[in-house]
């Protein structure tokens, strides 16, 4: 009855805390390589698909999927196509779900980079949905609507707000021009600002990491901010009744 004890664990498991335990790669970077041959990744996505998830994150050569998040199985997978000039497969990837195909795109400030899609990524079985996506955006995300238009918001950047705009989900080209969505208010929320100690001294804060739900009719979007290095790195939250504007930070 013992030797039986950990598998009854793992059968009542229903919950989960950091770290995932998976073997992610090595940074293919190479003057991240000069200050030694480490593993690398981050900005970390998950989706439920077909009743299993999927993770996809930053440099990684591939994606994973589980079916319980406790066992992983890793795919291989090169998603940048001959033209596209970076090190890093697919940084700060976005994922989403469009009925019922998964589609899959990098972070790029260039209009080439392609939307990828799969109806079973179990298998690895990937096509080319739109050859070269021509508005881009760094540090992307989608969101399906439940009337089934979709979205993708984006923005990382200490300059500029987060942006938004919807997709045709026919041509997966813009309907219309993306909105401004919302930029920081250091003067406001003193978490917001850039630095150790939160003063802005050098540099102002980043806005990164968009992530849209959906409750109740409300409309909630993530944020990280005011910079990945530092301790005070936190999440924000906003919240909207519309996809594309009105949004107010959550207090």
């Amino acid at each position: 009855m013992l030797c039986c004890q950990p598998w009854l664990a793992n059968a009542q498991q229903k919950t989960y805390c950091n770290p995932i335990n998976i073997d992610y790669g090595y940074t293919p970077i190479p003057n991240f390589s000069e200050w030694g041959r480490h593993r690398a990744t981050a900005d970390p996505v998950i989706v439920n698909y077909k009743g299993d998830y999927y993770l996809f994150s930053t440099n990684q050569w591939g994606y994973w999927h589980s079916p319980d998040m406790l066992n992983w199985t890793f795919h291989n997978r090169l998603f940048l196509r001959p033209w596209n000039k970076a090190y890093d497969e697919l940084c700060a990837p976005a994922v989403g779900i469009v009925g019922d195909t998964m589609i899959v795109f990098g972070s790029t400030y260039t209009n080439n980079f392609t939307i990828w899609m799969s109806t079973n990524p179990k298998a690895n079985e990937w096509k080319p949905l739109v050859d070269s996506f021509d508005i881009g955006g760094w540090d992307p995300s989608f969101f399906t609507d439940d009337d089934g238009r979709l979205y993708m918001y984006n923005g990382s950047s200490n300059r500029y707000p987060f942006y938004g705009v919807e997709l045709d989900r026919k041509t997966f080209k813009p309907k219309g021009t993306r909105k401004e969505i919302y930029v920081l208010e250091a003067w406001r929320y003193g978490w917001q600002r850039f630095g150790e100690y939160m003063d802005d001294t050098f540099l102002d804060g980043f806005i990164e990491g968009s992530h849209m739900t959906k409750y109740k009719g409300k409309y909630y979007l993530q944020y990280g901010a005011p910079g990945t290095e530092m301790s005070g790195y936190a999440d924000g939250l906003l919240m909207s009744r519309h996809p594309l504007e009105g949004f107010a930070a959550v207090e």
